[in-house]
């Protein structure tokens, strides 16, 4: 019974880990930061029951924790608030897979220097 028991923990355990590192691999990255300061490029798309709709890309110079720069491009589904800072979540398969608005004082000092420069 306990030899059932432990294999059905371990069996558990990996197939969490699994899952976890697909995830990781999948839509995990290197954090990069930048500010907006203007306005997205508006686009027009269609999906595939051929209703209409808009993004706005973004074509932007973000920065890491440690300040090295990488333009980086993404999408949002409106127009996203000028002077806001955002956190871009970068995965090199995927490119930009995540963005969230962040405080200021959230944003390591090396790329808030490159922001504000």
């Amino acid at each position: 019974m306990k030899k059932m028991l432990f294999g059905l923990i371990a069996l558990i355990v990996i197939i969490a880990g699994s899952g976890y590192a697909w995830y990781k691999i999948s839509y995990g990255g290197t954090s990069y930061y930048i500010q907006v300061t203007q306005d997205g490029k508006k686009v027009k798309d269609q999906d595939d029951t051929g209703k209409t709709y808009y993004h706005y890309e973004y074509k932007e110079k973000a920065y890491d924790k440690n300040g090295k720069m990488k333009k980086l491009d993404f999408n949002a589904d409106h127009n996203l608030r000028h002077e806001a800072y955002l956190k871009l979540t970068y995965n090199k398969a995927k490119g930009v897979t995540n963005w969230e608005e962040v405080q200021k004082p959230k944003i390591p000092s090396p790329a808030l220097k490159e922001i504000q420069k």
